[in-house]
């Protein structure tokens, strides 16, 4: 895989330009204000990708063109955070593998093919495409949690290319400030599509089928009511 080391690394919006002597970090900044203001819809290939900054917006590359979205709204932030601290509990514990929030998936170099998933899961024997602050290859689940802003056309796509890259589990959820939640769990078939393995809502109880026994249910979660959220196995960790 690409072997460029960017000045900076996309790490769940960590710099690592702060950790760098002064005189290096002087260089990093220089050579980032230097690269040309990106908008939407720009075409870059992942070489081009890789060397610019983190920043606040929130971007992703299909086919080599560049989609950026707005900044996720509070509620969003609020259960993306708590789904990925259950969800690292729960692997942490169980020695399964690593969770991330916000981090580039690399499933293409050319034309480039990144996807920054809200929660992302590796498994330990997939752990080695984890490199550089970044994952290169499908990682093994992958959670949306839909806003109203997302673009139909883009959702699709991301349907269908985690689908096509072989990532095995991805989970849409939806809800938002109405509290009506909903998480659908796709799995994927051995012909690279997605069938819907199971869909719950309100107050259902769901275990996800990557992580068998860890038992949840969305609103309690969403709330940030960790103890009512969970019951058997998963108790211990909350």
């Amino acid at each position: 895989m690409h072997n460029v080391k960017p000045v900076l690394q996309r790490r769940s919006g960590q710099s690592r330009v702060a950790h760098l002597p002064q005189r290096v970090r002087a260089q990093s900044y220089e050579h980032a204000s230097r690269l040309p203001d990106l908008r939407d819809g720009q075409r870059l290939t992942l070489r081009q990708w890789l060397a610019y900054p983190e920043d606040d917006r929130f971007m992703e590359l299909i086919d080599g063109v560049l989609y950026m979205s707005p900044s996720p709204a509070g509620w969003h932030q609020s259960l993306d955070g708590r789904l990925l601290a259950l969800l690292d509990r729960w692997v942490l514990h169980h020695k399964l593998g690593s969770v991330w929030h916000d981090l580039d998936m690399i499933l293409q170099q050319a034309p480039a093919m990144v996807y920054r998933p809200d929660v992302v899961y590796l498994a330990r024997e997939h752990l080695d495409r984890y490199r550089e602050g970044r994952i290169y290859g499908p990682a093994d689940l992958c959670v949306e949690i839909l806003l109203p802003s997302d673009r139909p056309a883009v959702l699709l796509r991301k349907h269908q290319d985690y689908a096509r890259f072989g990532v095995p589990w991805y989970w849409e959820i939806s809800g938002g400030p109405s509290g009506d939640w909903r998480i659908v769990e796709y799995k994927l078939t051995a012909s690279k599509l997605y069938e819907v393995a199971q869909e719950r809502a309100g107050d259902a109880w769901f275990e996800p089928g990557v992580f068998s026994g860890l038992i949840f249910r969305l609103d309690k979660l969403a709330a940030g009511q960790f103890k009512a959220a969970v019951k058997g196995k998963a108790k211990r960790l909350v």
